[in-house]
């Protein structure tokens, strides 16, 4: 995100909260019983609303903050 900034181009994530999608588990890695992934792919908040990762969350609201 940080280089999409620098060239002023906006990123478009194909999930933001963890739901009906499943878009947290990556495409060649099924996990059969649904247990969480240790890395998310694509989803960026839990159902509850709380960020997968708070490093991810900080990062986008600096970028985002202002406009």
């Amino acid at each position: 995100m940080p280089m999409l900034k620098a060239q002023n181009i906006g990123p478009i994530n194909c999930g933001l909260a963890d739901g009906k999608t499943n878009s947290k588990f990556a495409w060649s890695e099924p996990i059969p019983d649904g247990s969480e992934s240790p890395l998310w792919s694509h989803e960026i908040l839990r159902k509850d609303g709380t960020p997968y990762k708070q490093e991810e969350a900080d990062v986008i609201k600096s970028l985002t903050k202002g406009n």
